[in-house]
This record gives C-alpha cells, structure tokens and sequence, in this order.
C-alpha cells in the first residue's frame, strides 16, 4: 500500500493585501490542506465570515488578533500562536507564508514537492556563522521595539542609541543561554515538520522564551535558526544554502533590488521562470500591480502551468 498524502497547514500573516490572501484560500484549497490565519488588530474592516466561506475543500482558523509590531516580540508570539492551533490537528507540514506571498508553482506541485521529502525540514540561514550586528539583536534590550514607530529614521536612530549605551555598560544577555549555545539568523518564512512544530512550541511554554527574546529587535528572524541548530533538528536541513538565496526556505525574494523588492509588472517572465526549489514569491502589493498578481494566480492555476490567454 501506498503512502498517505501528506497533509498540511498554511499559517498565514496578513495586515492588508487582502485581495491576495482571497487568491492564496482559493488557488491553496484542497482536501490535503487547511488555512490558519492571523490579521493584524490594526486591520480594519476585515470580515472574516467572507474569507472562511472561501475555499471549498480546506477549513479556515483564525488565530486571536495581536497588534503586531515590526520587528518587535509580538511577531513570535504571532508565529507561536498560529503553529499551535495547527500542531493541535496534527498536519505533517506547517508553512508561515505573509498576505503578500503569491505561488510560483501549482498547487499539485506545492502538494508533490513534499512528498518526495518527507522529513525534511526548510528553514533558511543566512551565513554560516551569524553576523555581530544580527547577534546585537538579542545581545540587548530594544524597549522601543514594541511602539510600532513607522519613521524608519527615528526607529534606527532609538535602536543605535540604545544598542551603543548598552554596549558601553557590558550588557549580553545571550551570556544566560550558556558558552556553546549557538544564534543564527536567517528568513522567518519557513516549511518545517510535525516534529520541528512540536519542538517550537515545547520550548514557547518555557520561561526561557520571554527571558532571551523579549525587548529584542528582529528576532523572529532568530528564534528558529537558533532552535535548529541547537538540536538534532539541524540534521533534517536540506544541504547548506546561504546569503539572499532563499531556496532552502523555498521562497523567491529579492533583497538587491529593495529591502525586499516589491516585484512589478516586467516581472512576470522572471517569476514564471523561478526554479524548482521555489515555490513561493515574495512580495507583491495588489494596489500597485494587480495584473501581474492576478496573471500569476492564473498561469500557475492553468493546467500544467500554461501561459494564459490574458497574457
């Protein structure tokens, strides 16, 4: 007998967009898969009763809504909170996707993929041995973090202030977590297992969690790096893949050409073109480019992925 397919949960974060997260329920659903879904506190007007009635095989959960701040705590929190609504229901793979991520391959593709490597876990690194700068991220304190301040100026201009201070007094609380426990730094986009699920959310429910990674400055892009390699976990990788190739996080993004580049409209044959280990791309905004949007969601939905007859 065969193997059963596997099944598998998208939690998906969104503050606005929302005309993509429509096309994400409607091009994803299928009776091997289930949406869980976070929307920013801030969000207005968002019915969630429209967006549940969406996809016609899988469920849509929505995770408790949390004002989310850039860079701040609250976004692990978020990613914890959506990974144990889904952990509970036991999916054999859980991918955090964002309300600006479009599928750059079908969805039997997606569903295949997997198959053919079961066990492996897809979590992204960005350098072999993480930087000092990305180290100082959970080094110090960053209380300003949580205020959500959107004048980028200001924000860098508080967080260099307060990291400096701190360096000048001998502050380090990764001193707490012991000589050989390792950092790493790395996208917090991931396509991780049941196992690796379980073992995040063990170690949420301890007061180690808030202790290293309160008050830090983007550390969601930490949290998880540091988990894997301080155990076996680190074995289940895929082989090493560093920098801005995000491929062994399976995602297509751009950070040479923005911070990251929001693709446009001359973009498409590039996307379409994507290699196999890519099978989402970020980011879009569906305000600026909702043709290039809309041809992708109908290319990869034709059969085989044909060109449409809109393009």
């Amino acid at each position: 007998m065969g193997q059963r397919p596997l099944r598998h949960a998208y939690l998906i974060i969104t503050h606005g967009n929302f005309p993509i997260l429509e096309k994400q329920l409607q091009f994803l659903d299928s009776e091997n898969a289930d949406f869980y879904i976070h929307v920013d506190a801030r969000a207005r007007g968002f019915d969630p009763e429209r967006y549940r009635a969406i996809p016609v095989k899988s469920r849509v959960v929505f995770a408790k809504r949390r004002a989310v701040a850039w860079g701040g705590y609250s976004m692990i929190r978020c990613e914890v909170d959506l990974l144990e609504l889904a952990a509970a229901e036991g999916y054999d793979y859980y991918h955090l996707l964002s309300g600006v991520d479009v599928p750059i391959k079908t969805r039997e593709y997606i569903e295949s993929f997997f198959e053919t490597a079961r066990g492996t876990n897809y979590v992204h690194f960005q350098t072999p041995v993480i930087s000092q700068s990305c180290l100082d991220r959970v080094r110090f304190y960053y209380p300003f973090q949580a205020w959500n301040i959107r004048n980028r100026p200001l924000r860098l201009l508080l967080r260099k202030l307060s990291s400096e201070s701190q360096r000048l007094l001998g502050v380090d609380r990764t001193r707490a977590c012991g000589p050989d426990y390792v950092f790493q730094k790395g996208a917090n986009w991931f396509s991780i297992t049941h196992p690796l699920a379980l073992h995040v959310l063990e170690w949420a429910q301890t007061p180690e969690a808030r202790r290293v990674y309160r008050s830090t400055c983007c550390a969601d892009e930490v949290f998880l790096q540091a988990l894997v390699v301080n155990s076996p976990f680190r074995d289940t990788l895929p082989p090493p893949c560093y920098g801005n190739d995000h491929r062994n996080c399976l995602r297509y993004v751009d950070w040479d050409r923005g911070k990251p580049y929001v693709f446009e409209d001359g973009d498409y044959q590039e996307l379409i073109s994507a290699g196999p280990p890519y099978l989402f791309a970020r980011k879009f905004d569906y305000a600026k480019t909702p043709g290039l949007v809309d041809r992708l969601f109908r290319h990869f939905s034709a059969p085989d992925g044909e060109e449409d007859s809109h393009g």
